[in-house]
C-alpha cells in the first residue's frame, strides 16, 4: 500500500514539473520566438491544453497561477490593445 501511495505521488511530482517545464518553455517562446500578439494567444492555449492533459480538472488553476504569468509577458512585448490603439500610426509601421 504504502509503494502504491508513494509511485503516486512521484507521478504527480513528475507531471507537476512537467508543467512547470510547459510553462516555461510557453514563456520563452513568448519572449523570443512568436512573432505575432494572436500567435501569442494560439500559444497559451495551446499550452493550456497541453497542461490540462495531464491536470484535467485544473483548469482553474492554470488561470489562477499560470495564465497571469503568461499574459505578463505578452504584456511586456506587445503592450495592451489600448495601448496600441493610442501610439501614432506611424510608430506601427
Amino acid at each position: 500500500m504504502i509503494g502504491e501511495h508513494s509511485r503516486a505521488v512521484l507521478e504527480e511530482e513528475a507531471r507537476l514539473r512537467r508543467v512547470q517545464l510547459l510553462v516555461d518553455a510557453a514563456c520563452y517562446r513568448l519572449r523570443r520566438q512568436v512573432a505575432t500578439p494572436r500567435e501569442a494567444v494560439d500559444l497559451i492555449v495551446e499550452t493550456k491544453a497541453r497542461v490540462l492533459e495531464l491536470f484535467p480538472d485544473k483548469a482553474p488553476q492554470f488561470d489562477l497561477i499560470y495564465l497571469p504569468r503568461l499574459l505578463r509577458v505578452v504584456r511586456a512585448r506587445w503592450g495592451t490593445a489600448e495601448s496600441r490603439s493610442r501610439e501614432p500610426v506611424g510608430s506601427l509601421l
